[in-house]
């Protein structure tokens, strides 16, 4: 036997004493991926590895947040006479080329994270500029789930094996969001094309004149026919034994029938009993049609709802236009009964929402008989109604009373980019135009008077002619291959850095292709 074949072993090793050897030469053929994470050596997210994720127009992504740098193309979801060229889950989870390409990036240390940078922007901007992410955060969810995270981490070291991965243990969490966009609230911040009331709203004449929602925004989004939804609930059910979460996203899903039929052919596998099923809702309603969603909550080992909330009482009807703060207090109490149901507040930092969000981080902490926890995001657009728009007065007096939660803080720290209020101002008042005289009727300066003072009534609103896309305004720090300001960059030809970010943009979305 050769030395070198005797040294590879626990005998070769060299004697310490007290019945100890080195264990230097240990461990060198394991990586320790969850320190390489925690050290960032390696810029890691578990959605590759584990979310199945699927749009209003059924285009497919690595989650929500995604950019998509298929430009809607090749990965839409495949349903009804739409199979030839598009992609089932189970396909694009397997076999993505692009998906494959951010795996490896995410588990290479030292990686430029080419892609990353381009599909992962969001995540990437808010960790820069505020500190905090949801990929932060749902990391530092998984990864104290002794369930789920080893199965994550067991898919990542596959991939690190042999550069693929397969189906084996229960670890989706699959989003749905393909069933269309019926809602029945009129949120102000809410992107109008995920909203059906949104649509109608920003569609009508009172609105027709506002500066805040670009054009892109309001454009009808192609929808998923109904009776090919039915290829989506079919392509779920098949991965239902690998299925971990299932999270339900409108529109508003309680009022959307096609998610009541999703749930029935799940009970049917007979693997809801081991599916944890979340709704991402407005929870202004338990029943639709002849469904009672309390009918489900027994059949699921856990149900969760995540409630969108950006204020309490009056703040939440004026953000939340068309709900009831009593109404949805109600809800949270009836289904915080079961015992298998857990109900968190998810909101979002907004022109409004911040200047009370800090009462509904009160409210939560006084009410954890029914909240298990509370999270929340600085919106990414509209730009004119994200917090950093207020006016410098009060975001100076907001910065002290978010001691303890930076990324707050930084938002209001940030300059407004060339923004004016009064845009959002105006629109608000637009807004609460559009619902005088019926019996959602509120006033701005009502709920928050602080407001009234810096608003300039015009003779009148007029809309901008060139208002396309929201981009007129950024810095060239946060143009991290940012897909959405493409068109914008080129027209305007701002520098020679911007420039060559296109030659780089151009150079991905190439490749990409010819992977492809």
């Amino acid at each position: 036997m050769s030395k070198k074949h005797m040294t590879q072993g626990g005998p070769g090793d060299k004697f310490l004493g007290d019945g100890k050897v080195d264990t230097s030469k240990w461990f060198q053929r394991t990586r320790n991926l969850e320190q390489e994470i925690k050290n960032g050596d390696i810029w890691f997210c578990s959605a590759p590895f584990q979310l199945l994720y699927t749009n209003t127009s059924g285009t497919l992504a690595p989650c929500s947040w995604a950019e998509d740098i298929h430009d809607r193309g090749p990965n839409v979801l495949a349903y009804g006479d739409k199979f030839e060229k598009r992609k089932t889950l189970k396909d694009y989870y397997l076999h993505d080329p692009t998906l494959n390409k951010i795996r490896e990036e995410m588990t290479t240390v030292g990686s430029d994270l080419e892609t990353c940078n381009y599909v992962c922007y969001n995540c990437r901007h808010q960790e820069e500029k505020y500190g905090r992410s949801r990929r932060q955060a749902s990391m530092k969810i998984q990864t104290n789930d002794k369930i789920l995270w080893p199965r994550i981490r067991n898919v990542a070291e596959e991939f690190l094996a042999d550069g693929r991965v397969s189906l084996k243990d229960r670890i989706f969490e699959v989003q749905v969001k393909a069933f269309g966009n019926k809602c029945n609230l009129d949120c102000y911040m809410c992107i109008p094309f995920d909203s059906s009331v949104r649509m109608k709203t920003m569609g009508s004449e009172e609105l027709k004149e506002e500066n805040v929602f670009s054009d892109g925004m309001k454009k009808k989004i192609e929808l998923p026919p109904t009776g090919s939804l039915d290829d989506v609930i079919d392509q779920i059910t098949e991965l239902a034994p690998y299925i971990y979460n299932l999270k339900l996203i409108g529109g508003e899903p309680l009022v959307m029938p096609k998610f009541y039929k999703l749930l029935e052919e799940i009970i049917k596998t007979g693997e809801a009993p081991h599916i944890m099923l979340k709704y991402q809702t407005n929870i202004t309603t338990l029943a639709f049609d002849k469904h009672k969603i309390a009918e489900f909550i027994p059949e699921f080992e856990l149900f969760e709802f995540t409630v969108s909330l950006d204020g309490i009482e009056k703040e939440n009807d004026y953000i939340r236009r068309r709900s009831s703060w009593s109404n949805i207090v109600h809800n949270m109490q009836y289904v915080s009964m079961f015992p298998n149901v857990h109900v968190n507040i998810n909101g979002t930092i907004s022109f409004l929402s911040v200047l009370r969000f800090y009462r509904l981080i009160e409210w939560a902490n006084d009410n954890g008989d029914i909240i298990k926890q509370i999270n929340w995001s600085n919106i990414r657009g509209p730009k004119r109604i994200c917090a950093n728009v207020l006016p410098q007065k009060l975001k100076d007096k907001l910065i002290p009373m978010y001691e303890g939660y930076p990324d707050i803080q930084n938002v209001l720290k940030e300059s407004n980019h060339g923004h004016s209020h009064q845009d959002a101002l105006d629109y608000l008042m637009l807004f609460d135009n559009k619902y005088k005289g019926t019996k959602w009727e509120m006033n701005l300066f009502d709920v928050y008077p602080e407001l009234e003072e810096f608003y300039n009534p015009p003779k009148e609103v007029k809309r901008d002619e060139d208002f396309v896309s929201d981009v007129e305004n950024y810095d060239i720090q946060d143009v991290i291959l940012h897909p959405k300001i493409q068109d914008a960059i080129k027209e305007q030809n701002e520098s020679p850095e911007l420039s060559n970010y296109i030659k780089e943009h151009d150079k991905i979305l190439a490749e990409n292709k010819n992977e492809r």
